[in-house]
Formats: C-alpha cells, sequence, structure tokens
C-alpha cells in the first residue's frame, strides 16, 4: 500500500475495500479532516452499519508523528488501545474505537468516571467528528463532548431558552467540554420534512433574532465576531483542493471573486449554522426544538435564512419563510436573501468532501455549478 502525497491517502480512505486493508477489519469512513501533507483523519462505521459510527483512523506525516505517538501512549494508559503502523516514507497510520480519540479521549475518559458515558448496548452515537466531537443518546439525555471548550457556556444557553424552544440543559457546565442536555423528538426534519414544522422553524429563528434587544452585554461581546467568513472559508477549501482536485480549486477562488456576500443587515442574536438538521422534531406532537448553537453568533437576519434556504427545496423554503413572517412582521428583502443563501453555498461547498463521499469530486462540482448560477 503505497501512499505519499495527501491525494492519494485521501484516495484510500475514502476507498471502503482499501481503508479495511488498512485497518485490519471491514469499515468504510464516514467523515474525514484533511490537513494536506500533515494529517488525513476519518470516522469509521462497520461496512454494515454505516449510521453507527465504531473509531477512527487517521494517516500523518512526519511533522505529526511525535504528538500522535504520545496520544497513544495516552490513551493505552487509559486501557483504550491504539493501533500503531508505519505505512512508508516517513507516514503513521493509527486507528482506535471512539473512547480512543487522540482529541476526545480524555474528555471521554472523565465523562465515564462521571456516570455519563459507556458506549454500551443503551447508548447510541448520534454524531461523530473526530478529534473534535461525540454526541450520544442514552435514555432520556445527550451527552456531548467536544475537544473544545464551550465558549458561551451556561448563561448563553438559558438565555436563549427563554424566548426559543431548545433541549433543557441538565448538567451545571462545571466541565466546559461535556454537556448533557434533555432527549427531545424522534428526528430531525433533515430526516422527515414537514411543513408545518418548518414553518415552526421559520417562528423559533424569528423569536431567536428578536431576542437582540434582551441579549446581555457579556454575551454580546462574546458573541461579537463569530460570524463565519465566507471568502476566507472559500479560499480555505481551495487550499484543499490545490492538492486534491486543482480544476476544483480554480473554479472557487473564480466564483468567490464574484460572489456578493455583504449588504444584509443589521445583525442580531443568530444561530449562525441554521439548517433542517439543526431543529429536532416530535411528529407526534408537532413540537419542534433548535440545537446546537456551537456557531451562535451576531449576524444579521439573513444569514439564518440564506443558510437553512441553501438546503431546501423551493416549497420547503417557502414555509419556512412563511412562519418567520408571521413571528417577525417581514423579512429581509430579496436581494439580502439572494446574497445570503450565495453566502451559505460558499461556506458549505466542501461538505461532500467532509461527508467522505466517494463521489465528492462530483458532487462539488455539482454544487459548483449550482452556486454559478446563484452568482449570476
Amino acid at each position: 500500500m503505497v501512499m505519499r502525497s495527501t491525494a492519494q491517502v485521501v484516495e484510500t480512505m475514502l476507498d471502503a475495500n482499501r481503508l479495511s486493508e488498512l485497518c485490519g477489519r471491514a469499515v468504510q469512513a464516514t467523515r474525514i479532516r484533511v490537513k494536506p501533507d500533515t494529517s488525513v483523519a476519518v470516522a469509521l462505521a462497520a461496512r454494515d452499519d454505516t449510521a453507527n459510527p465504531v473509531g477512527w483512523a487517521r494517516v500523518l506525516w512526519p511533522i505529526g508523528r511525535s504528538k500522535a505517538l504520545k496520544a497513544a501512549s495516552a490513551a493505552q494508559r487509559r486501557g483504550v488501545p491504539v493501533v500503531c503502523r508505519e505505512i512508508g516514507d516517513g507516514l503513521l497510520a493509527q486507528h482506535g474505537g471512539l473512547l480512543a480519540d487522540p482529541k476526545l479521549g480524555g474528555h471521554l475518559a472523565r465523562a465515564r468516571l462521571a456516570g455519563l458515558l459507556d458506549l454500551g448496548a443503551e447508548q447510541r452515537v448520534l454524531r461523530y467528528n473526530p478529534l473534535r466531537r461525540l454526541v450520544v443518546g442514552y435514555r432520556e439525555h445527550v451527552i456531548r463532548v467536544s475537544a473544545d471548550t464551550d465558549p458561551l457556556g451556561l448563561r448563553f444557553h438559558r438565555f436563549v431558552a427563554q424566548s426559543v424552544p431548545v433541549p433543557e440543559r441538565l448538567d451545571a457546565a462545571a466541565d466546559r467540554h461535556i454537556g448533557v442536555l434533555g432527549f427531545v423528538g424522534s428526528t430531525d426534519l433533515s430526516r422527515r420534512a414537514d411543513p408545518a414544522a418548518t414553518r415552526a422553524a421559520g417562528r423559533a429563528l424569528a423569536a431567536l433574532h428578536m431576542s437582540i434587544g434582551r441579549l446581555p452585554a457579556e454575551l454580546g461581546t462574546k458573541l461579537a465576531g463569530r460570524v463565519s467568513d465566507p471568502i476566507r472559508q472559500a479560499a480555505a477549501h481551495a487550499g484543499i483542493f490545490d492538492v486534491l482536485a486543482p480544476e476544483l480549486a480554480r473554479r472557487v477562488r473564480e466564483l468567490a471573486a464574484r460572489a456578493e456576500v455583504t449588504g444584509l443587515g443589521e445583525p442580531v442574536l443568530s444561530h449562525g449554522d441554521a439548517s433542517p438538521d439543526q431543529v429536532l422534531f416530535d411528529p407526534g406532537t408537532g413540537l419542534v426544538w433548535l440545537t446546537d448553537f456551537d456557531r451562535a453568533c451576531l449576524a444579521p437576519p439573513a444569514v439564518d435564512l440564506g443558510s437553512y434556504l441553501s438546503m431546501v427545496d423551493e416549497d420547503t423554503g417557502q414555509a419556512l419563510l412563511a412562519g418567520y413572517r408571521a413571528a417577525a412582521g417581514a423579512l429581509p428583502d430579496a436581494g439580502q436573501l439572494r446574497r445570503a443563501r450565495t453566502r451559505a453555498m460558499l461556506l458549505r461547498l466542501a461538505d461532500p468532501l467532509r461527508a467522505a463521499a466517494p463521489d465528492w469530486r462530483t458532487q462539488i462540482s455539482s454544487g459548483l455549478d449550482k452556486l454559478a448560477e446563484a452568482i449570476g
């Protein structure tokens, strides 16, 4: 198995047969993180059960070997093995179970000691982004473990909960890498579309935005400057594509230079990543909850609306806007919504690659076609 370049490593990690050979068991990638000439990491799932992540794997260049070996030793001291393998040309391959995640392992160990986590039969992995975050459901609880500390804390959650339906925070936020929420909803709006629930999501976003007048100054200071920069993000996408698909990199830079992403209005309290999968839904009651405020920021209302609109069809988008208008009394103008949708498309260009889709090049090329049409 010869792997020298970042492109060759990515190709190997996205090929289920070759990845299985590397890991010694039948697996495939469900998420990938690429740092050219530094590391490529993936979330692993069994070939016959791709909805349930079981571990991680990564390949590292010499620049990262020392820290990687230290992380593996630390995991093994905690009793969670990590397999290390030299694969030639100075590259090191590692793989292990979820509890041995190189960035999350220490935080997961604390969650286990607190009795929050055992990854046994009763616990189900809801989301896993290797080296970043693990979300696990257990009975009536959802346990979130993150590599980064929560920058906003319990006070922010309590403030949002005054205006918007959100899962109840059950812990005291003593450990800023670990959060415990009440389990709500049996699905989300990305998996089960529902016009009435989408209108409710629009009303919830309006309530969030209108809460800006009550936002404490301390929280406003923390939220300032957190809004994502689509042009900078597009440049980051292009930098990765330079080594994986140069033609895609060229197109990203060309379209980013033409995109209009400013003039969206005055800032309000924003979710920062509004999309159907961030709206939990109970079909029995019709209730919805907004979740995952990791990217909360101060941004114009059009930013959340454009983000959501970029992920849905026309009818669903109209349902969202109808709910928003009913609660807020008005909408951003058509030009602001169009530019905000373009902004969101730029930010999400690399999603097919991040999702480890084998045909990511085709999907991203199609996304660039849609972006070009949106820009005009």
